[in-house]
């Protein structure tokens, strides 16, 4: 992992915040929060049926669809070990 300097972090700070200023992209940030925050809120909060299709749709972009069906499987593997 290369080594940031102080400077290089004062360089991206004034990035961010120049890219920040301009209303489009303070509008793009909002949205992406909104949909965090719904997304991201915890267990214990009923998520609803769109919630649980944004999360589908992001682990299907984001290849976790694969590692969910992976973990069933080897739950399963494991608890036939066991019986053995």
């Amino acid at each position: 992992m290369p080594y940031r300097t102080e400077q290089d972090k004062i360089n991206r700070k004034e990035a961010n915040q120049r890219y920040y200023k301009l209303q489009e992209n303070q509008e793009q940030k909002r949205a992406y929060q909104k949909k965090y925050d719904v997304c991201h809120r915890g267990p214990d909060i009923d998520m609803g049926p769109l919630i649980l299709k944004l999360h589908e749709e992001w682990a299907l972009e984001n290849g976790y669809q694969e590692n969910d069906n992976l973990n069933a499987k080897n739950t399963i593997v494991f608890k036939d070990d066991d019986k053995r």
